[in-house]
């Protein structure tokens, strides 16, 4: 199909101006991103960029603690739910998320005064 397409510019009575995907290329259907060839952790990079410009805009204002988690749960859950809903979030994704929340709730410090699995709890023991 490939070759055939190369050569002439059209195959059986596809219209011309169809693309043809290459391997690797992801192709956007009904949301999700498929293709041969395609790294899981390739889909994300956009989402990831705009997560990321979302919370640095967030990170100039002065927002309290209870603030910044409805900041985190609002702006990174919002905007990873439904791509996360029909394609796998890859670990390595999963833990720059991850870190982006870290980040936004201790203001970039290296040491955090609380272990984020101590934040994660239900509030009633303890949690964020």
């Amino acid at each position: 199909v490939a070759e055939e397409h190369k050569s002439t510019g059209k195959w059986k009575n596809y219209p011309s101006s169809a693309k043809l995907a290459k391997e690797g290329d992801a192709v956007r259907i009904l949301g999700a991103y498929l293709g041969n060839g395609v790294e899981e952790a390739d889909v994300w990079t956009t989402r990831l960029a705009k997560v990321n410009n979302a919370m640095a805009r967030w990170k100039r204002s002065h927002t309290t603690m209870g603030g910044k988690k409805h900041v985190a749960q609002m702006i990174v859950g919002s905007m990873t739910q439904f791509l996360a809903d029909v394609q796998r979030m890859p670990e390595v994704v999963t833990k720059r998320f991850t870190k982006m929340i870290r980040d936004y709730l201790w203001d970039d410090r290296k040491h955090i005064p609380v272990a984020m699995e101590y934040l994660l709890l239900p509030q009633n023991r303890g949690g964020l």
